[in-house]
């Protein structure tokens, strides 16, 4: 097992290099005759569309829910709860999803998922309109796993992808839930609000009525559109591509995450990028609103983080695929840093700063998870892959859930430049430790070849 996730001793450590042999584009589905490499393209193009709406329906949910929990309660630290279930939903569902297309294919599990988010979506509809704050909170763990169907798009993108291809894969996938991403929390304090309050709604109704819209659009065209099943292909061509569903246990799969050194950086990597992005971006609506800005500078604000989350995405995948993973992972460490600085010198009623600092947050996300995604595939072997996915994802997303959580609890203790500021250190500590994998000798991460010892 040392050998097979050893990915440096087969080749460079770029996240790209050698890995358990997959489909070459030349090979036809044995099922449906179709060419190996045309159901790749097709996944692509479903699954960025897919995402897109997904990322729509997240973002414009995740916009004004601390507002609207913060109307109910008039807790800050109740408030950060709530936002930060879409982040705990998320790492909730993780395992599970990744079970159910470890059994059924992609396409069962990530409609399946988007269909929960869609229920979410419209509890925290209710849970707004009735001031019941329970409801808010359950309502929003559904939304989260909308974002778990996010992220495990990832790695359905590169189910029939070919080595050299995974980093620029993923990173066109990324990048194609910028336009949602960016639509979703514009349109959902925007329109989607005039909306709402034209049919005797509150305006902070709006957000979840689109959220719950978007949703349903992405399980539409999920149903429609993956056929065939990129996972099911995979594993008839061969490729591996996902256990076999009783070899997908959490323990088993926490296991091989230790024992490989580069999957571990991986993950690291991911779970920092996640908990220095929700843990700033869960209080700085509030904190902006404690200048007095309005729902739509901060949403505007909430869009440019998202632009640092998902445009630069196919840049990054392309220069992960030139560098290599780890020193991508470096630069996000060090640009989640500065982004989270800025935001800690910004006061309240000041805007342009937020917006600089938010971006660069969001960037550093980006970096880390591109990077880490490419790193950890090639780090684990195809057979292990869709479980190993799974807790990989909910590791990251429980950092979220709990920057969250804790990034409330900061902020009624002290105030949101001292979270900013100390969530923003551990983006400097992933650099450093990265930076030393590098330049040592550590398997699967370092720039030195270790010798083969197969």
């Amino acid at each position: 097992m040392a050998d097979a996730l050893d990915v440096t001793a087969a080749g460079p450590a770029d996240g790209t290099g050698p890995a358990p042999p997959m489909p070459s584009s030349d090979r036809s589905d044995p099922v449906t005759g179709r060419d190996a490499g045309e159901i790749q393209r097709r996944t692509l193009a479903v699954l960025m569309v897919v995402v897109a709406m997904g990322g729509a329906g997240a973002g414009g949910a995740f916009s004004l829910v601390s507002v609207l929990a913060n109307e109910i309660t008039g807790s800050e630290l109740l408030s950060g709860i709530a936002a930060a279930g879409m982040a705990t939903g998320a790492a909730i569902a993780a395992v599970p999803l990744a079970k159910l297309m470890a059994r059924s294919g992609r396409r069962v599990g990530l409609r399946g998922g988007y269909l929960v988010a869609l229920a979410g979506a419209l509890l925290t509809l209710t849970g707004g309109l009735t001031g019941v704050f329970p409801l808010v909170v359950v309502g929003m763990l559904g939304v989260g796993t909308g974002t778990a169907c996010g992220l495990a798009a990832r790695f359905a993108v590169v189910d029939l992808a070919a080595p050299a291809d995974r980093a620029r894969t993923i990173g066109l996938l990324v990048g194609a839930t910028t336009a949602g991403a960016i639509a979703g929390p514009t349109l959902a304090t925007g329109p989607a609000t005039s909306v709402a309050t034209s049919v005797g709604l509150d305006e902070l109704a709006g957000p979840f009525l689109f959220a719950a819209v978007a949703f349903a659009l992405a399980a539409l065209i999920l149903d429609r559109g993956l056929h065939p099943d990129p996972l099911l292909v995979a594993r008839r061509l061969g490729g591996g591509s996902g256990a076999a569903p009783g070899r997908a246990g959490l323990v088993r799969s926490l296991g091989l995450i230790a024992r490989s050194p580069a999957a571990r950086l991986a993950t690291v990597a991911m779970m920092v990028g996640q908990g220095v992005m929700v843990s700033t971006m869960v209080m700085a609506p509030l904190h902006m609103t404690d200048g007095d800005q309005t729902i739509r500078v901060i949403g505007f604000v909430i869009s440019t983080h998202i632009v640092g989350m998902y445009a630069l995405a196919p840049l990054v995948g392309w220069a992960t695929g030139r560098l290599g993973p780890t020193p991508m992972i470096v630069a996000g460490g060090v640009i989640s840093f500065l982004g989270a600085e800025i935001s800690a010198h910004t006061p309240p009623e000041v805007a342009w700063g937020m917006f600089a600092g938010m971006f660069g947050v969001g960037l550093g996300w980006n970096c880390c998870l591109v990077a880490g995604t490419a790193l950890f595939t090639s780090a684990v072997p195809a057979e292990d892959r869709v479980p190993v996915q799974g807790a990989a994802d909910l590791l990251m997303s429980a950092t979220g859930g709990a920057g969250g959580i804790i990034g409330g609890a900061v902020v009624v203790w002290q105030d949101f430049q001292f979270l900013s500021h100390y969530s923003g250190l551990f983006g400097a500590v992933l650099a450093g430790v990265a930076t030393l994998a590098y330049f040592g000798r550590t398997p699967g991460i370092s720039r030195r070849v270790v010798p083969n010892q197969r």
